[in-house]
């Protein structure tokens, strides 16, 4: 059961934010002041027909005969326990109006990842309209971490390694909506510095190729959509973030989060405008490298930390939820 094949190339891309190398097949680990995190992302090979039909590719043995076409595992150990509600979101770092069918195709997508229950969506707000020092919205998809179809908690050291067979691991949202919510909301109200929470995210991903940078799975009856038509252009980012408390204040702000931390995504098919200084390899980080940054945001520019709406052309509409 190896779960990486060394000679396939992935083309899905991921790193944290500030660190600047990419991670490529092998759980990755990254700490900051608040936290340590790894994290492993799974895909089946969308691109590549033959390895698909082969199961040649990492991790064939848990992907291979099921509807997903990825799943995202993550390890969290607090180093500061939130005082607030924490929140697993995909957000944009830009500002782009969606319209027309863009928006019947976001609007079926979100209506989909709803299914898990309880979300925040919001388009986010464009800067160019806003006042002066006002601070504007990125487009947002935040989810509590209940939404996750799978979680265990384990004393340090006991965690369950996350390139191995989990199936008997912990619960999951598939043996029983009701208990698994009632236990997983009990887990995140006991949080301890002690523990290590491990989370399972899969639900939508029969929805999205984040390889092929597509909607796909018939979100859209008879449809296949191309990410970029609702996220402007890679990467996109997801994060965990506990949201302070303001009053009324319903929005998503950046001054109102304090990010456990933040990864941006993309497709090598699709690559970003800028991309990263240099690629790396799995052979360019250690399984247990830690690298000592603190995430925490820093305060919004006076006309708001996200940049504006970028010129229109014809369906250059966007927004949210590029799950890359």
């Amino acid at each position: 059961m190896p779960a990486v094949v060394e000679e396939y190339q992935d083309p899905l891309r991921w790193r944290f934010e500030e660190e600047g190398r990419s991670s490529e097949l092998r759980a990755q680990s990254w700490e900051n002041d608040l936290c340590q995190v790894k994290l492993l992302a799974m895909h089946r090979p969308t691109h590549d027909s033959e390895r698909e039909k082969d199961g040649d590719y990492p991790f064939s043995w848990h992907l291979r005969g099921r509807k997903r076409n990825w799943e995202l595992r993550m390890q969290l150990q607090f180093k500061v326990l939130p005082k607030e509600s924490l929140f697993f979101a995909l957000e944009l770092s830009r500002f782009v109006e969606v319209s027309g069918v863009t928006r019947q195709v976001q609007k079926a997508l979100v209506a989909a990842c709803q299914a898990a229950g309880e979300c925040y969506h919001s388009n986010g707000q464009d800067p160019s309209t806003l006042l002066a020092g006002r601070e504007s919205e990125p487009p947002t998809f935040a989810m509590p971490l209940y939404a996750f179809d799978q979680f265990e908690v384990s004393r340090k050291g006991m965690e369950p390694d996350l390139s191995g067979d989990l199936e008997s691991v912990g619960m999951r949202r598939s043996d029983g909506t009701k208990n698994y919510m009632a236990a997983l909301k009990k887990a995140l109200a006991e949080l301890t510095t002690e523990h290590v929470y491990t989370f399972c995210f899969w639900g939508v991903s029969q929805f999205l190729d984040c390889i092929r940078w597509e909607i796909t799975g018939g979100i859209v009856p008879g449809m296949t959509v191309d990410f970029n038509r609702l996220c402007g252009s890679p990467p996109v980012y997801f994060s965990v973030y506990e949201l302070k408390g303001s009053g009324s204040e319903k929005r998503h702000l950046k001054s109102r989060k304090r990010s456990y931390f933040r990864v941006a995504a993309w497709s090598a098919l699709q690559p970003p405008a800028e991309a990263p200084e240099k690629p790396f390899t799995n052979a360019d980080f250690s399984w247990d490298g830690m690298d000592l940054l603190d995430l925490d945001p820093t305060p919004a520019p006076a006309t708001g930390g996200y940049a504006a709406a970028a010129p229109k052309t014809a369906e250059a509409s966007v927004d949210l939820l590029g799950l890359g």
